[in-house]
């Protein structure tokens, strides 16, 4: 089973429940990627036997801290999606709900 860490320059692990919106990846003009990550963890199941349950990684788009599209699997994913995005002019607009 792989586990699922992002690292910062330091080499310092970002893996932190406690972020809702996930984790800084990039910038593609005025949208944010981010990833949330949820780690792989054991669990008992009915009979009382130990299992282990699989984590998980979603890459969003947000303006802001506004979530915009997503969940993609793929970082490259999301900047296509975001490109795509920024050439039809769609932002967040907090009255047009």
């Amino acid at each position: 089973m792989a586990h699922i860490f992002i690292y910062n320059r330091k080499g310092d692990i970002l893996a932190n429940p406690n972020n809702p919106k996930g984790y800084y990846l990039c910038k593609v003009g005025y949208f944010d990627i981010r990833q949330t990550i949820v780690q792989p963890k054991r669990k008992k199941n009915f009979k009382g036997e130990w299992e282990m349950v699989g984590g998980s990684s979603q890459v969003f788009v947000y303006h802001g801290k506004h979530k915009i599209e997503g969940p993609f699997k793929t970082k490259h994913a999301a900047v296509i999606r975001a490109e795509e995005m920024m050439s039809e002019g769609i932002r967040y607009n907090k009255f047009g709900k």
